[in-house]
């Protein structure tokens, strides 16, 4: 069963990264037309050499032109991300959506749902909880997902071990909120004074988040985060969009708008 609970770079490095990508791809097609043209007919190499200086003359001559390829080129790769990233954010829709370890806040059936990666000991992440869980209370459409992603230290990873060997979601919110809360790293000693505090045996649900199972499920969460490029936290997605970094609260609400154009179309 799901745990689920109510609820400027300068204009200077500017040109020189253009400048830089133009003479990649000007070497890529020379590659490109140097291959091609081996296998259109068998060139000599002088032959060969001759076409490079053409391509390459073409271009030193046409600067825009380069420009314009690399432009293309650059759209294009954008392009088949944005189609792999689709296609994977389809294929992962119950390892993202409906893992029965994580925990949730809201209607199981809202439309709407943002699922957040985070690191116990992330300041961003920290940052964006207030806004979070302001967005959470305002809007009875949206159900949050916690996807624990320990990156950052060990003790981020037992703090998020600790987290999944918590059976209540009422209990967890409280920890979830006191570690996200607290001014400092999270650590050990940390993570114990919040479980005495929640009247739970900090001995007790070491034992337990130490499972065979509860290793699986942060593995899992690390494997997903991989497929979909994210590799730093916080991350946000709403409904199949992903927004990394932290979110303020206008930001999630322009989420929010366009989830819910995209449900009307």
């Amino acid at each position: 069963m799901t745990k689920t609970m109510p609820m400027t770079v300068t204009k200077t490095m500017t040109k020189t990264v253009r400048f830089t990508n133009m003479i990649l791809l000007l070497g890529s097609l020379l590659v490109a037309a140097s291959a091609q043209a081996a296998q259109a007919a068998p060139f000599s190499p002088e032959q060969e050499r001759a076409i490079e200086k053409l391509i390459a003359d073409y271009f030193i001559a046409n600067p825009e032109k380069l420009g314009d390829a690399l432009d293309s080129m650059q759209a294009h790769y954008q392009a088949q991300e944005k189609q792999r990233l689709a296609q994977t954010m389809e294929e992962s829709a119950d390892a993202l959506y409906r893992t029965a370890s994580d925990f949730t806040l809201g209607p199981v059936d809202a439309p709407i749902t943002i699922v957040e990666f985070f690191d116990y000991n992330c300041g961003y992440c920290k940052r964006a909880l207030t806004p979070l869980m302001q967005t959470l209370d305002e809007n009875d459409d949206v159900r949050l997902v916690f996807k624990e992603l320990p990156i950052l230290s060990d003790s981020s990873r037992v703090a998020a071990t600790t987290a999944l060997a918590l059976d209540d979601p009422l209990t967890f919110l409280s920890y979830h909120t006191k570690l996200m809360t607290h001014q400092g790293s999270v650590t050990q000693t940390v993570i114990d004074k919040t479980l005495t505090e929640l009247n739970l045996s900090p001995k007790a649900i070491a034992k337990k988040a130490q499972s065979a199972d509860i290793a699986k499920a942060i593995e899992a969460t690390s494997q997903l985060a991989g497929r979909l490029g994210i590799n730093g936290t916080p991350a946000f997605i709403v409904n199949g969009e992903i927004y990394p970094g932290a979110l303020e609260a206008a930001d999630l609400t322009a989420a929010l708008v366009k989830a819910r154009k995209e449900l009307t179309n």
